[in-house]
C-alpha cells in the first residue's frame, strides 16, 4: 500500500501542477502578480511581508492564489473551500496524532512540521501521502499494533483538539473575514500569509504543551483512550460538519433554489461545485478563481484518498494481527457510507478510532492473555 500512497503523491505532478500549466491558470497567476494587483479586485497586491525577498515571493503567490477562495466572488470555490477546510484540519489531526505515538519516535513519522509545511507549499495531495506511505513502511506500529507502542502521550491527547482550533482554525477564521467591510483588503492579504504555516503552529504548541503538562498528567492505558476518544470525537466533528455544509447547501440549490439568489444557482450546483475536471480534457480557465478551485478539486480528492487508504490498511493490519480475520464485504460498505455522511477523511478518523479501541482493548492485561490462548487453540 505504500507505494501505491508514494503513486499518489507522484499523481500530483500531472494532475495538479501539469493541469495548472496547460489550463492556463499559471499564466493568469503570473500576470496577476506582474500587474501588482489582486486577481478579480480591484486592489493592490501587497509583495512585502517579511523583508526577506525568496519569502516575500513565495508568500505573495500564496497570496494570489488563495485570495479569490476567499474573497467570495466565487460561490463555487467558496463553497468547495469550506468542505477542503474541515477535511485538512481532520486529516492532520491523524498526522501530529501519529507523530507522538511511542513507536514512531525516531523515525520520519514524528516530525509532522516538515510535511505540514511541505503541504502548504506542495499541496495537501502530495506531503499527505508521502507521509502515510513513509509511515507505514518505518514504524512498528503499522505492522504489530500493540497498546504499549500506540500510546500517546496524556498531555498531547488532553490539548490537541484546542490546539488545532488555536493554531488552525482562529489563523483560518481571520483570513476568511470579508474586506474591506470588516478588515481592509491589505490586512486580508496579511492574515492569509500569516495562516500558511499553520502546520508548524500546530507542532511548536503541540510541543510545548508536552513539555509544560507531562509533570501533571501521568501515562495509564485507561487514560490514554479516553484521550484518543476525545481527540478523534474532535476531529469526526471537523470533517463531518464541514463535509455536510458544502454539499447540503449545494443540494439545497437544486431542491429548493427560491431560497437562494437566483444569481447563485448555477454556481452552487453540485455538478459545478463537486466537478471532477480531466486534465487530459483540454480545459482552459478564464479565471484564477476558476483555476484554483480545478486546482483544489485534485488536491481534496487525492489528499483524502491518500489519508482513507492508510487508515483502511492500518485498519485491516490491526484485525489481522488480533483478531486473524478481516470483512471485507462489511467493511467496504462501512467505508462507503461513512464516505457520503462524513467524507473520506471523516471515514479515516472512525476507522482510527476503531483500530484504536481493538487495540487497547485486546492487547491491555488479562485480556491479552486471552486473546493468545483463543488464537493458539
Amino acid at each position: 500500500m505504500r507505494y501505491v500512497l508514494f503513486s499518489l503523491s507522484a499523481f500530483v505532478l500531472y494532475a495538479i501542477f501539469y493541469f495548472s500549466y496547460i489550463n492556463g491558470l499559471d499564466e493568469l497567476g503570473r500576470n496577476a502578480v506582474a500587474s501588482g494587483k489582486l486577481p478579480g479586485v480591484d486592489a493592490p497586491l501587497r509583495t512585502v511581508y517579511t523583508g526577506v525577498e525568496p519569502v516575500d515571493r513565495i508568500l505573495t503567490l500564496l497570496t494570489t492564489f488563495f485570495y479569490p477562495s476567499l474573497d467570495g466572488q466565487s460561490p463555487t470555490l467558496l463553497l468547495h473551500s469550506i468542505g477542503f477546510s474541515g477535511t485538512f484540519g481532520a486529516a492532520w489531526t491523524l498526522v501530529v496524532l501519529e507523530s507522538w505515538r511511542k513507536g514512531n519516535a525516531g523515525t520520519i513519522a514524528a516530525y509532522p512540521a516538515i510535511f505540514g509545511l511541505m503541504a502548504q507549499l506542495m499541496t495537501f495531495a502530495f506531503a499527505t501521502p508521502l507521509i502515510c506511505g513513509l509511515q507505514l513502511g518505518c514504524s512498528i506500529t503499522a505492522r504489530r499494533p500493540h497498546a504499549d507502542n500506540i500510546r500517546v502521550p496524556r498531555a498531547v491527547l488532553a490539548v490537541l483538539p484546542v490546539v488545532f482550533v488555536i493554531g488552525y482554525m482562529v489563523p483560518t477564521q481571520a483570513m476568511v473575514l470579508p474586506a474591506p467591510s470588516l478588515i481592509s483588503i491589505d490586512m486580508k492579504q496579511i492574515a492569509i500569509a500569516i495562516w500558511q504555516p499553520w502546520p508548524a503552529y500546530v507542532s511548536i504548541l503541540t510541543t510545548a504543551a508536552y513539555f509544560i503538562l507531562s509533570p501533571f498528567l501521568p501515562n495509564n492505558h485507561r487514560a490514554s483512550m479516553s484521550g484518543l476518544r476525545w481527540v478523534y470525537a474532535s476531529a469526526f466533528a471537523n470533517a463531518t460538519l464541514t463535509h455536510l455544509i458544502s454539499w447540503v447547501v449545494s443540494l439545497a440549490s437544486v431542491a429548493v433554489p427560491h431560497l437562494f439568489d437566483a444569481r447563485f444557482l448555477a454556481a452552487l450546483h453540485p455538478s459545478k461545485v463537486f466537478a471532477v475536471p480531466l486534465p487530459w480534457s483540454g480545459l482552459k480557465v478564464e479565471t484564477v478563481a476558476e483555476g484554483v478551485h480545478f486546482f483544489l478539486r485534485w488536491d481534496y480528492l487525492i489528499g483524502s484518498a491518500g489519508i482513507l487508504l492508510w487508515a483502511l490498511t492500518l485498519y485491516s493490519v490491526a484485525h489481522k494481527q488480533i483478531l486473524s480475520t478481516i470483512s471485507w464485504p462489511g467493511l467496504l460498505v462501512k467505508v462507503g457510507i461513512l464516505t457520503v455522511l462524513s467524507g473520506p477523511t471523516g471515514a479515516a478518523v472512525e476507522l482510527m478510532w476503531e483500530r484504536d479501541e481493538l487495540v487497547f482493548k485486546e492487547t491491555v492485561g488479562p485480556r491479552q492473555q486471552v486473546t493468545k490462548i483463543m488464537k493458539s487453540s
